[in-house]
């Protein structure tokens, strides 16, 4: 396999990476009751996918760690 091959190979499976999480972005500010305390965080991210086709593994934590802990207070 040749340099460019591996490249390529990389870039795609980068940017197939970032499309799931931008799925996953999404669906969570779809739930705003439940994720709406880190719709800053989680617009941040988007942005950083949309203008670069990419996503950091710090930002795959991030975003992992949030869907992992909803908020369940529904009221005070």
């Amino acid at each position: 396999m040749n340099m460019s091959n591996e490249l390529e190979q990389f870039i795609n499976k980068n940017l197939a990476r970032a499309e799931e999480y931008r799925e996953i972005i999404e669906d969570l500010l779809g739930d705003y009751a439940s994720y709406h305390y880190a719709e800053p965080t989680l617009l941040g991210i988007l942005d950083y996918i949309e203008e670069n086709d990419a996503i950091t593994d710090a930002q795959i934590e991030a975003v992992n760690n949030i869907k992992e802990k909803p908020n369940e207070r529904t009221s005070w």
